[in-house]
């Protein structure tokens, strides 16, 4: 009999998230597991069956599959030797408590991803997990680029010369932080940590994550990032915070929260920025995961108000303690009425929510100024300091 956390038929928004199947016959376990990975975002299918799960493998799309090994009717290694038939790429995690030799060797020769033995760790279950889909998604990568006769991905050659290119990158990344300042405190919120590559080839931050995406490097990249942001905080005032711009499955991957993750012994002063650009069903991904995001201290906050399609449905998945208006929301207030009528329903509407306002991008005194007229409070922008290596004092 299966039990599913996820409909058969999946939504646009559920094949959007990552599609975990996770087969166990022992009903507890099932549930916990399936637990554990639907509060990081991920989209579970659970299934007490590997016989259904064979039945439902060519219908579905599955982003990893975690199978328990020992089941009646069929073992876990008979289940990955079968899925063999039908997909060469979706990874698979198995687990078992009582572990044999024959079985690691099976599992190796059919492509198992990872071997665990239970009782597995939430967050180490996470981050194997995160892990597997992000190198199945590289190996689904690399077999259409042999595959396919269209242009939809780089071929082998261009790939080479894309990590290649990406791993130079990867060494010159560098964190500059801006500050965040109380205009009418006249006193330092915090800082923004921005990246910084030397690249020529990557001119913005948002060109390397479109090249990582690509070879399916996002997870190294994010991790590089997090690492050098680790790196150069030792220096952070005290009481500061520290605004880092994060992508919606990095929770799902083990890059925020557990033992390997960079940013966590930070956490009480970090505010994770999710942009309002970001597709309403990755918000919703994320949404998934907050809890266990608050449990280690961080913070939350809308980066770009007033870019994207997702800010209201934002604030009542994510629960924000800050938003970040974005330039566009406020620039011209000074000499265009429409523009500052906008400006003041959005900082009359986070008002109303209680959630603290930081205008973004503030770039002369003239901004600045019209922005205190509004009754802004909080800002970041060349106007009170440009991004620096080090942690430098603001302006007023």
């Amino acid at each position: 009999m299966a039990t599913a956390s996820a409909s058969t038929a999946p939504t646009a928004a559920a094949a959007a998230t990552r599609r975990v199947l996770v087969i166990d016959d022992e009903p507890a376990v099932l549930k916990v597991l399936g637990l554990v990975l639907q509060r990081r975002g991920f989209s579970v299918e659970t299934l007490s069956s590997a016989k259904e799960a064979i039945a439902r493998v060519p219908h579905q799309r599955y982003h990893a599959i975690l199978t328990d090994i020992i089941m009646p009717e069929m073992t876990g290694v008979e289940f990955l030797r079968e899925l063999r038939r039908h997909d060469l790429d979706v990874p698979v995690i198995l687990m078992t408590a009582g572990p044999t030799l024959d079985s690691a060797i099976e599992a190796i020769e059919y492509g198992a991803q990872q071997y665990l033995l239970k009782p597995v760790e939430p967050d180490a279950l996470v981050r194997v997990v995160g892990r597997a889909v992000a190198l199945g998604e590289l190996a689904r990568a690399k077999r259409d680029a042999l595959t396919s006769g269209g242009r939809k991905t780089v071929t082998l050659n261009e790939r080479a010369d894309l990590e290649a290119s990406l791993t130079r990158a990867f060494d010159t990344i560098s964190i500059a932080f801006q500050p965040i300042v109380s205009m009418k405190a006249r006193t330092l919120v915090g800082y923004e940590a921005l990246m910084r590559c030397d690249e020529s080839l990557f001119a913005s931050y948002h060109s390397l994550l479109a090249a990582a995406e690509r070879v399916a490097w996002r997870p190294i990249l994010a991790r590089t990032i997090y690492q050098r942001i680790a790196a150069g905080c030792s220096q952070l005032p005290e009481g500061a915070l520290l605004f880092v711009n994060v992508h919606p499955f990095d929770a799902q991957e083990g890059l925020l929260t557990g033992s390997e993750a960079p940013l966590e012994p930070l956490g009480r002063n970090i505010v994770l920025d999710v942009s309002d650009q970001t597709p309403l069903e990755r918000i919703d991904a994320f949404a998934n995961s907050v809890h266990a995001l608050r449990g280690a201290g961080y913070r939350i906050a809308i980066d770009d108000l007033g870019t994207g399609a997702s800010g209201l449905r934002s604030f009542t998945k994510l629960s924000p303690d800050f938003v970040k208006l974005d330039r566009s929301v406020y620039v011209g207030v000074e000499t265009d009425d429409a523009q500052s009528k906008v400006a003041r329903a959005m900082f009359a509407l986070c008002r109303e929510l209680g959630v603290p306002v930081i205008a973004e991008c503030v770039e002369t005194a003239t901004e600045r100024e019209a922005l205190r007229r509004m009754g802004a409070d909080m800002a970041q922008g060349r106007a009170f300091g440009a991004p620096a290596s080090g942690f430098t004092t603001p302006q007023f």
